[in-house]
């Protein structure tokens, strides 16, 4: 009785085991591994209060892990070309944009961006959602940022896109230009830029003379207000308002700069202009309380 019972218990398991690989699940679909890998970038919350040491340390941590599932979404664009999810994880692979920039050696290398821009230039450089991707890039630094923008501002049938494209465009180079006038004087954080975006290139724009991407970004500005200035962007504004604020920007509140005149009111309730204090070192803090 005992020996049947034990053949019975063994019988029992093979059929719960043939009975599980039977039932194993169905390989997952790309929007599927596209919702998985949206959820491994969550990177949570500490618990605690961080000290700034600590707040540097999870900073570099949150930038590494994104690095390293930005290539896994560029894995499933290359895996999957023709699903319409491709277009989405190419996005969200350049979507971590380093305006610090924070040390190389914190953040470690974002190896997606060159070959996720790629193809997006080759396979969605018409796509009427690239709006967002170039707005959000125009703070960025590196190279492969100028390429992309360049391209969908020439190639882009939607108006709306290729209009934000072009602003972003124009904004790359303006912030990109200010921020190699500040390594001329900063050897430090040249180094780091070097070591994120190439000593090549870096060491291009600094050796440039002159500046002839502010006076194109300039160009492009002025087109873009009087051509399109009725565009409407994603929140709401005009690319018409949108370009007539950079070229204030640009034009009035560069380092070197005379600064704009300001009229107000102290803390105190005194009326001041900006001019009456000419000669003299002064500190403008701009914020506003939403």
């Amino acid at each position: 009785m005992g020996r049947r019972a034990g053949r019975i218990a063994v019988l029992a398991v093979g059929l719960c085991v043939t009975r599980h690989v039977d039932a194993q699940d169905p390989p997952a679909t790309p929007a599927e591994q596209y919702r998985k890998l949206l959820e491994a970038c969550e990177v949570g919350s500490p618990g605690k209060v961080l000290s700034d040491e600590e707040r540097i340390q999870w900073v570099g941590h949150a930038y590494k892990v994104r690095n390293e599932v930005a290539l896994r979404f560029v894995e499933l664009a290359e895996k999957h070309p023709d699903d319409p999810i491709a277009l989405d994880a190419l996005t969200q692979a350049v979507w971590q944009v380093n305006t610090t920039p924070w040390p190389v050696e914190l953040v470690g290398k974002n190896d997606a961006v060159a070959r996720a821009l790629a193809l997006l230039r080759r396979d969605h450089v018409q796509s009427e959602k690239l709006g967002p991707l170039c707005q959000r890039l125009s703070w960025g630094f590196c190279k492969e940022y100028e390429t992309f923008l360049r391209a969908v501002a020439k190639s882009n049938p939607h108006p709306e896109v290729n209009a934000a494209a072009v602003l972003s465009l124009a904004h790359f180079l303006n912030h990109r230009s200010q921020r190699i006038e500040l390594l001329k004087e900063q050897p430090e954080a040249a180094r780091q830029f070097e070591e994120l975006f190439g000593d090549e290139y870096v060491d291009g724009l600094m050796r440039q003379d002159g500046d002839p991407p502010v006076a194109e970004a300039d160009a492009l500005l002025e087109r873009i207000a009087k051509e399109q200035g009725d565009v409407k962007l994603p929140d709401g504004a005009t690319i018409g308002e949108r370009a007539r604020s950079e070229l204030f920007d640009l034009r009035n509140l560069r380092v070197g700069q005379v600064a704009p005149e300001i009229e107000g009111v102290d803390q105190d309730g005194v009326s001041f202009e900006l001019s009456a204090e000419r000669g003299k070192v002064v500190l403008l803090d701009f914020w506003s309380q939403v």
